[in-house]
């Protein structure tokens, strides 16, 4: 994936996120956060390099995948119990 296409993807789900759920303000939330700009920095580290492998970056789509997935379930159970 080339940069532009990372940064287009990348502002896509920053906007998709701020209009789905605001952001909640808990620990959980910040551990998520971290992860995912972990993976998105490693992503990014293996992009810049020749080693990048399609094994390599599908682990790293799961794994945002499974963090987007938890922030939602999260958001959508904060936003159930207001």
């Amino acid at each position: 994936m080339d940069g532009s296409r990372s940064e287009r993807a990348r502002a896509r789900a920053q906007h998709l996120l701020a209009e789905i759920a605001p952001l909640p303000d808990d620990s959980e939330f910040q551990r998520l956060r971290e992860l995912s700009l972990s993976y998105i920095r490693e992503a990014e580290r293996l992009e810049g390099t020749s080693v990048t492998t399609p094994e390599a970056s599908e682990h790293i789509s799961a794994a945002l995948d499974a963090i987007a997935r938890d922030f939602f379930a999260r958001a959508l159970q904060n936003k159930s119990t207001r």
